[in-house]
């Protein structure tokens, strides 16, 4: 098990590119930084960084890690911070965890209507894909999360917040831009920019696609929503994503039109098994599912 220090000292080097900066950072000699490593290394039997150019870069393996480097220090964190408002009688704290799509569309709102009913109220946002999220309320690193789809199996308790649909992305200036209604047949035509099919959005639109007897080819593949808008702004084509990122789509300028309503994708909340919901709690999700089910989309 690495230690605390540890996790403080890899992050360091992989952030700062050196050994002496990274122990300078966090309070350790070079002797001693470097001492650490060569410890970590040995008894994880794997390096973690390479020299290039004068710099430490992760390996593959260390590149594996690091994710859940900084998630274990997010989390000591948290611990530390909480420590400190219970001591000052400050008890107060919301930990959510969002698929990034939610946190661009229907969070900030969400938040500012919580704080504003709940003063005093801290709220941190721990962001990942929906595995992530799922493993953080499983674990108890968050009190609540947002994701995309329903979750398999019954490691955490769950709930929809609202069904999400279809839509078509694209320039006020693209020729599709003028048609009242489009379908799937214009999708086959044009030049398309997708989400991963192994992404919920990317897998429901493909199978809509197969399932209506339409090939297609897309032009670019992209794993996250705000990816795909800036490409559509650079006039690299039109992005099929779910209405939530049309909230996005339109505060950067673009049209964003109804496509298909689907139903394999719903909006949903997750949350460790077996906790009661406090008043917060409640009150989030409650604002999350008017909101949602309230997409101008």
């Amino acid at each position: 098990m690495l230690k605390p220090t540890e996790l403080a000292l890899l992050k360091a080097v992989h952030t700062l590119g050196t050994v002496t900066a990274a122990a300078e950072a966090v309070g350790m000699s070079q002797p001693a930084a470097s001492a650490m490593l060569r410890h970590m290394e040995d008894r994880l039997g794997f390096d973690l960084f390479t020299r290039e150019r004068r710099r430490l870069t992760l390996t593959r393996n260390g590149q594996a890690m690091l994710p859940e480097v900084l998630n274990a220090l997010a989390g000591l964190e948290a611990v530390d911070r909480l420590s400190q408002d219970l001591k000052r009688g400050l008890t107060s704290r919301l930990v959510v965890g969002t698929v990034s799509t939610a946190a661009i569309s229907l969070l900030p709102s969400a938040i500012e209507w919580i704080q504003a009913r709940h003063p005093g109220m801290t709220v941190l946002l721990r962001a990942g894909n929906a595995l992530d999220i799922i493993d953080m309320a499983a674990d108890q690193r968050i009190d609540v999360g947002v994701i995309l789809g329903a979750p398999m199996g019954d490691r955490v308790g769950t709930k929809l917040l609202a069904p999400l649909s279809l839509c078509c992305v694209m320039r006020p200036d693209h020729p599709l831009a003028r048609k009242k209604k489009l379908g799937l047949a214009d999708m086959a035509a044009a030049r398309l920019i997708v989400l991963s099919p192994h992404l919920r959005v990317g897998e429901s639109f493909s199978r809509a696609m197969k399932h209506a007897g339409l090939d297609f080819t897309p032009s670019i593949e992209v794993m996250q929503s705000s990816a795909a808008c800036a490409l559509v702004e650079a006039n690299a084509g039109i992005a099929v994503l779910e209405n939530l990122s049309a909230v996005h789509a339109q505060r950067c300028g673009l049209i964003a039109k109804p496509l298909l309503a689907v139903d394999d994708l719903p909006l949903c909340a997750v949350w460790p098994k077996n906790r009661s919901f406090n008043t917060p709690t409640e009150d989030l999700l409650a604002r999350l599912a008017t909101d949602a089910i309230n997409l101008p989309l």
